[in-house]
């Protein structure tokens, strides 16, 4: 039990370490002050964000509606839908980038924003809806009858009795999404147009010519955004669901 205790703390040294030192490195003045002054990374960044925020709004909004009408479909027809959400996980995304290349190519569209945003909910979309399909098989169907009875449309069952179920993976779905599109490099490298600037590509750009104290800098930023997104997150799920008992 002792060498168990020994090999976890040492994986998680493995794992911890790389993050720890860069975030060392970058939490010094002179690292934020090169950082602000880098005007190219502040609207790569606020791009990312922004194609982040617009994917994931999409990703919701379609697999909401998938994961609901999974169910509905037959079993041969379900089972075939579900295997093809899974080709994000096992393809790499260098070949969705060359697809989504060609493809739009093809269609005569050109690359551009357009293309970064329908590209990161075509492949955010997937994970989203294996998400959501979990929430919407858990969803207690008495809550539902019980607004019905009591003269609830359709539209007041989904706010009162189905809404509020859905909340915790609507969440995580979000999240998902948001954190993959933020992340994105190949699909975006490959879609983006000449004058499109994305936080990763951006970063790819400027680590040609070495790691500045700007990356580092900017690797706190993204730690710490990260970290307080899910603190928040978490603190507001344990007050709902306390709430609710």
């Amino acid at each position: 039990m002792r060498i168990l205790r020994y090999y976890t703390w040492a994986l998680l040294a493995f794992l911890w370490a790389p993050l720890l030192a860069v975030l060392w490195k970058g939490l010094s003045i002179s690292a934020f002050q090169k950082l602000l002054a880098n005007a190219d990374v502040i609207v790569s960044f606020r791009n990312s964000l922004a194609l982040a925020a617009g994917a994931a709004c999409l990703s919701l909004l379609a697999g909401l509606a998938t994961a609901f009408a999974l169910p509905l479909m037959p079993s041969g027809l379900r089972r075939w839908m579900l295997g093809s959400l899974l080709l994000p996980l096992v393809l790499p995304e260098i070949a969705f980038g060359l697809a989504y290349l060609v493809c739009y190519r093809s269609a005569g569209l050109p690359l551009g924003w357009t293309t970064l945003l329908l590209s990161h909910f075509a492949f955010t979309f997937c994970y989203v809806v294996l998400v959501l399909k979990n929430g919407v098989a858990q969803l207690d169907p008495s809550l539902a009858d019980a607004v019905r009875d009591l003269g609830g449309n359709a539209l007041t069952v989904f706010r009162h009795a189905i809404f509020p179920q859905l909340v915790p993976s609507l969440i995580a779905g979000a999240m998902m999404a948001f954190s993959l599109s933020l992340d994105d490099f190949l699909i975006s490298f490959f879609v983006k147009g000449v004058d499109q600037l994305t936080l990763p590509v951006k970063v790819f750009s400027m680590m040609r010519l070495g790691i500045g104290p700007e990356i580092y800098a900017l690797s706190v930023v993204l730690f710490g955004f990260s970290f307080v997104s899910v603190i928040i997150t978490q603190v507001w799920l344990y007050r709902s669901h306390r709430s609710a008992r």
